[in-house]
């Protein structure tokens, strides 16, 4: 099962029209301020979530009649986005996408790139997705198939620390065991050949960006 989670960053009502069709069996997360995109997209949640400080109150009430609305009081220890998480983890999904999880405020998008991690963590896997960008994180080899890619550039970063040996074949530029450290823009804007493409490492936790510009 996979959950959609509708954060208050910048998302287009079409775009999540787009991503939401794209999936067969979807949970639908409003998380807080995400509501409005919801409703701009005429659509309904199936969890409403959040301290509902980015959200009119007129729109709260019109939708907690009719999803399950879970309601956090303003001083706490996680976001929204955690918490929605968290719920999304413990009731049964396996893949979480995150939507309107970047935007003006750095500081949350920055946590929301960390909640790839923490799915990661739980043994399930989850992609930050908006207009311009697909963002996963990985911690074993993989292969991906070009006509799968979210766009035509391809980077890859160290989440924290090292990856090491990592070997990237497929792509224009190709790499041979190389270790990649914080602090360095080595395999930044790589652009994938035809077929398929193939990622190994041996330890470390690898962050791919695929770009659309």
């Amino acid at each position: 099962m996979t959950a959609i989670l509708v954060c208050g960053g910048t998302l287009a009502a079409a775009f999540l029209r787009e991503a939401a069709a794209k999936e067969k069996e979807v949970v639908l997360y409003a998380v807080d301020g995400g509501l409005t995109v919801i409703d701009e997209a005429g659509m309904k949640p199936d969890y409403l979530i959040g301290d509902f400080d980015t959200v009119s109150k007129e729109l709260i009430e019109r939708y907690e009649t009719v999803c399950e609305t879970i309601r956090h009081r303003p001083e706490k220890d996680a976001t929204d986005t955690e918490l929605a998480v968290d719920h999304a983890l413990d009731h049964g999904a396996d893949r979480i996408v995150l939507l309107g999880a970047t935007g003006s405020r750095f500081d949350h998008t920055m946590a929301n790139v960390h909640m790839l991690y923490r799915v990661l963590l739980r043994g399930r896997f989850a992609e930050l997705i908006d207009k311009n960008n697909r963002i996963t994180l990985h911690r074993i080899p993989f292969q991906i198939d070009k006509k799968e890619l979210s766009g035509m550039y391809l980077s890859f970063l160290p989440f924290f620390g090292e990856v090491e040996e990592v070997t990237l074949t497929g792509v224009k530029y190709p790499l041979y065991r190389k270790t990649l450290t914080a602090g360095s823009s080595l395999s930044i804007s790589n652009e994938a050949l035809d077929g398929k493409i193939n990622v190994s490492f041996s330890n470390g936790y690898l962050l791919m960006i695929e770009s659309r510009d």
